[in-house]
């Protein structure tokens, strides 16, 4: 039987390679080990990190570091910025990039590491993908690649390497699975972050031999890089984590094993999503009924204060004879109270509610769902 290798393969993704590095933790304590790591733009910083093995390292950086100290913008930089900077300079710097590699880096260890690592580059202008392992790179250089692998072309500039010009990794793969297989690979662990770059889905989801963790949350802006984003996001790539591999319960919201039978997980992400419950709480269901019935009695509270506006709204929906009609009313109807009011509907109506079956259901499927909850738990 041939060998079995697992490889970690880390995407692209900017400042929300936290994530990244809360996938990392989760699976060192769940003792998840990988004969290899191969990572794009972020994913190539963060591997080397995995690679050296120290994860209180990796989680300084994130703690720390900020959008003017991987670019030449100031503190409070956004998209404009970047902009700004490529029409007046043809994209951001990379040196801080690179100072901030240098900081982090210890290439002896990486190279002594029994854990292989690789990273996805790509040549400008051919775009040419040039896949590397660390044993392909001459000493004194891997933080140079790893520069390259992460220069976000075009808001930030290419990075040279001698005669030679390279931009984003992510130009050719942002999730380089196939070069973890040419390297041996049986098996991978593939971490992926929504941002921009190529993504050949086939190469992973619904592939037996891939443990896809993707999140289900929005991550942030990926050129702004936050400390306070990156505890959120570093959270929710620990959670996902450990979801994954069945240490917690969960969907979108996280609970400890056996809180809630698995096929509740959807309509509490339902309810949840409805009265803003926080996703970065491990929930157990004592927690969660009562963070959820402090929410509801707030709603409840905010319904009775503006009545004159949301009941008659609300009324006005029981009336209603067109989908058209119902989607301009919901507009001015925030989702607690529309919740709120679905349960209320089904519970006093039945099968006479526009919410039972219908167009009504149809189009607010999830708020429905939430309201259903709540009816069956005894909090509408």
């Amino acid at each position: 039987m041939k060998e079995r290798k697992t490889a970690l393969v880390l995407a692209g993704g900017g400042a929300r390679g936290a994530y990244e590095a809360g996938v990392w933790q989760a699976l060192t304590e769940l003792g998840v080990e990988f004969d290899m790591v191969c990572g794009t733009s972020v994913g190539a910083i963060n591997a080397a990190m995995v690679v050296q093995g120290d994860v209180d390292k990796l989680n300084t950086l994130w703690k720390e570091i900020r959008t003017d100290q991987v670019f030449d913008v100031a503190e409070d930089a956004n998209m404009l910025s970047f902009a700004t900077e490529f029409i007046k300079k043809g994209g951001a710097s990379t040196d801080k990039l690179k100072a901030l590699i240098d900081k982090y880096l210890d290439e002896e260890a990486v190279r002594n590491s029994p854990i292989e690592m690789g990273l996805m580059t790509t040549e400008f202008p051919t775009l040419k993908p040039r896949p590397l392992w660390v044993r392909d790179i001459p000493k004194g250089q891997l933080g140079d690649y790893i520069a390259a692998s992460s220069a976000a072309f075009p808001a930030i500039h290419y990075y040279e390497i001698g005669e030679e010009k390279f931009i984003d990794g992510g130009y050719s793969n942002n999730l380089p699975i196939p070069m973890a297989w040419d390297n041996g690979a049986t098996d991978c662990i593939a971490v992926f972050m929504e941002a921009p770059g190529k993504y050949f889905s086939e190469q992973a989801e619904g592939q037996d031999n891939v443990t896809l963790i993707k999140c289900l949350w929005d991550l942030g802006d990926f050129l702004v890089f936050d400390p306070a984003n990156s505890k959120r996001t570093e959270r929710l790539g620990y959670q996902t984590a450990m979801k994954e591999y069945g240490a917690y319960d969960g969907t979108m919201y996280t609970f400890y094993k056996g809180a809630f039978p698995k096929s509740e997980w959807t309509d509490l992400d339902a309810v949840a999503l409805s009265f803003d419950m926080d996703p970065l709480i491990l929930y157990s269901r004592k927690k969660f009924m009562e963070r959820l019935t402090d929410a509801v009695l707030a709603a409840k509270a905010d319904m009775v204060i503006d009545a004159d506006l949301s009941l008659s709204n609300l009324s006005a929906m029981q009336a209603l004879a067109s989908l058209d009609k119902l989607r301009e009313l919901v507009k001015s109807v925030n989702k607690k109270t529309l919740t709120l009011f679905i349960a209320d509907s089904l519970m006093t109506r039945g099968e006479g509610s526009i919410f039972y079956k219908g167009y009504g259901k149809k189009l607010l499927k999830d708020q429905v769902r939430a309201a259903r909850w709540l009816i069956k738990h005894g909090l509408a």
